[in-house]
């Protein structure tokens, strides 16, 4: 592989619809005059990544209201990018792909099948997951398991800066080189992370996530309560179940923490509320997650106090 970041014209993104994947996208063009292909199974989830990319709550739209870019620069970025239903059409000239579909390994490795299938041996692979092992993953691939890297990103990820970097022991030195370069060109803070479930940051805070709800479960604070303490005590810009709603991370959390479960042990194991609440279909925000019902709050039926706060 001799692919280098200036050589990186198209880059494609699979689950561009997503609340992480829209915002991949957008990060894309915001940092680069690369040309950017949503790439879905369903058209509705096309264009629903596309408004989100032009009139989302972080899309063009608002970054022109605040006045960090210009309507000319927006209408330019947004002319970058395009959707389409078909994998051979949305890979066969690809330079980089950034996959960011549901958090489970088999659709995953399904998802990285049809890749290798359709895209240039060049192209480099960077799986979105927060958990899954990369070397877990590339087992499933035949010919192109060494361009796969992993790269976690956070909501909303065209604003955050950091993005977790994954490499396993097979993945080409080069392929590592170029997501780190890459991901530094648009702005963005890349740290390389050991190869192991949940890497480092899934870890740690599914771990303070975790025993929030089970001190909910016991009945020792309300969640509004401890959104409160997380803010007003630790200094947190968001409390633990506003995270989970508004940015419509739940569904994450709960399949991460799935595997971490499957692969590490009873630590990890999903407290009973976590799973009523999934089941039951309060998945976080619906603007974000179509088909939720709502999140925690609307859940436990709960007053939303920091909407309040200025």
């Amino acid at each position: 592989m001799s692919l280098k970041v200036e050589d990186v014209k198209k880059v494609t993104v699979i689950g561009g619809g997503g609340s992480m994947g829209h915002g991949i996208v957008l990060a894309c063009i915001q940092g680069g005059p690369y040309e950017v292909t949503i790439l879905s199974r369903r058209e509705k989830t096309c264009q629903y990544g596309l408004e989100l990319v032009k009139d989302g709550p972080y899309g063009l739209s608002k970054a022109v209201k605040r006045e960090r870019i210009s309507q000319e620069q927006a209408d330019e970025m947004f002319f970058r990018v395009r959707t389409t239903t078909d994998y051979a059409d949305g890979l066969k000239e690809a330079d980089l792909v950034f996959e960011s579909i549901i958090e489970e390994k088999e659709i995953k490795k399904k998802c990285f099948q049809d890749v290798e299938k359709y895209a240039p041996e060049h192209c480099v692979i960077a799986s979105g997951t927060s958990a899954i092992m990369i070397s877990e993953m590339a087992g499933a691939m035949e010919k192109m398991e060494k361009n796969l890297v992993g790269t976690h990103w956070f909501f909303p990820s065209n604003v955050m800066k950091l993005v977790e970097v994954g490499r396993s022991e097979i993945t080409d030195e080069s392929a590592f080189n170029l997501i780190m370069d890459f991901l530094t060109k648009i702005g963005k803070r890349p740290i390389a992370v050991k190869d192991s479930p949940g890497f480092f940051m899934t870890r740690f805070i599914n771990t303070y996530i975790t025993e929030a709800i089970r001190l909910v479960e016991l009945g020792i604070a309300t969640i509004s309560d401890i959104d409160e303490m997380n803010k007003s005590g630790s200094g947190w810009p968001m409390g633990v179940f506003q995270l989970l709603d508004d940015t419509a991370s739940f569904d994450a959390y709960y399949h991460a923490q799935s595997y971490l479960y499957e692969t590490l042990g009873e630590r990890y194991k999903i407290p009973a509320l976590a799973r009523k609440v999934f089941e039951a279909g309060y998945l976080g925000n619906p603007q974000l997650k179509p088909g939720s019902k709502g999140g925690w709050y609307e859940f436990f039926g709960e007053e939303k106090r920091y909407l309040k706060r200025k």
